[in-house]
Parts: structure tokens; C-alpha cells; sequence
């Protein structure tokens, strides 16, 4: 069963900050461990295999990452919806892996993945109730809040974590016990 947040996400907004926070920090310190490698191949008598080593962690620093961030953000809306981030991921990858060794059926697979992914996220966003926002101010003016019901778990059932919570009835409420 899936507890939802009030914004329709599965996971609280200090998790998702700090999450976003943690990949942030670690695109750019291992970016900038990866540049460090490529600039010390420019030096002489720097080993062949240097150069090797820095696009690897290049490489990795960027799509390790945005990988975790992709599927992270699919868990937050949805329970397996990291797959559809791993599929957003792939797709950019043979996207980009089509382009550089020339195959134009790769190019065009990694488009369809990318695509298939979006409306992926966006079908799992609207079924959850999470509030999205395409960024163009002049399509629909100021983000508005959903106002209708709150968010339903529509993939595990019945969860008593989403019911609306009572205030109980117990001795803190009837006052002192003589």
C-alpha cells in the first residue's frame, strides 16, 4: 500500500530536497574530480590510460546521478515508477550513443524511449494528483493548487494511512482522573 503526502507524492518534500540536494553536489564533485583527471593528461609523461579514466568518471559523475534522480522521482510519484526513469535515461543515452557512432535507428529509439517516458511521468503525475507545471506563464497564468479531493491511492487499495484523521477521545481530553 502507498502513503501518499498532500502534494501527491509518496515521499515528504524534506526527502525530496535533500535528495536533490545530495545529486546536485555530487554531479558537480564528480564533475569537477573528472576534469581535474582530463586537465592532468595534458601533462607531460601523464599515463595513456588517464584520459580513459577521465571520461569514465565524467561520464559516470553526470548519468550515475541523473540516473538516481530519474528513478527517484518516478518511486515519488508512483511504487516501480523508476522504471520509467530508467527508461527516460536510456532513451537519452542511445539518444546521444546514436548520434556519436552514426546509427540513426539508435537516434531514433532513444527519441521514442525519451517520449514514451514523459507521457509516462505525465500519466503517473495526473492519476496521483501531483501538481504539475509546464513553464510557460502564458498558457495558463499564475500555478494553481488542484482544489478536488485529496490524492487516492488508485494501485494498492484501501490504506487506513490515508483516511482522515479524528481527534481521539482519551483522557488527555476529559481532563484530570479523580
Amino acid at each position: 500500500m502507498t502513503s501518499r503526502h498532500p502534494s501527491g507524492f509518496r515521499f515528504s518534500d524534506d526527502f525530496i530536497k535533500r535528495w536533490t540536494n545530495r545529486l546536485v553536489i555530487a554531479i558537480f564533485a564528480i564533475g569537477g574530480i573528472g576534469i581535474g583527471l582530463s586537465a592532468a593528461t595534458e601533462i607531460d609523461g601523464s599515463p595513456d590510460w588517464l584520459g580513459t579514466v577521465a571520461a569514465i568518471v565524467l561520464v559516470g559523475g553526470v548519468v550515475g546521478p541523473l540516473l538516481a534522480a530519474a528513478v527517484l522521482g518516478g518511486e515519488s510519484i508512483r511504487r516501480g515508477g523508476g522504471l520509467v526513469g530508467v527508461l527516460l535515461v536510456g532513451g537519452l543515452g542511445a539518444g546521444g550513443a546514436g548520434q556519436v557512432i552514426d546509427r540513426p535507428w539508435l537516434t531514433w529509439c532513444g527519441a521514442a524511449a525519451v517520449a514514451l517516458s514523459v507521457i509516462g511521468f505525465w500519466a503517473m503525475g495526473c492519476i496521483a494528483k501531483v501538481p504539475m507545471y509546464i513553464g510557460l506563464p502564458w498558457a495558463h497564468g499564475d500555478v494553481v493548487q488542484r482544489d478536488d479531493s485529496a490524492p487516492k491511492d488508485l494501485f494498492g487499495g484501501d490504506d487506513p494511512r490515508l483516511r482522515p484523521r479524528r481527534p481521539r477521545g482519551g483522557s488527555a481530553s476529559r481532563g484530570p482522573r479523580r
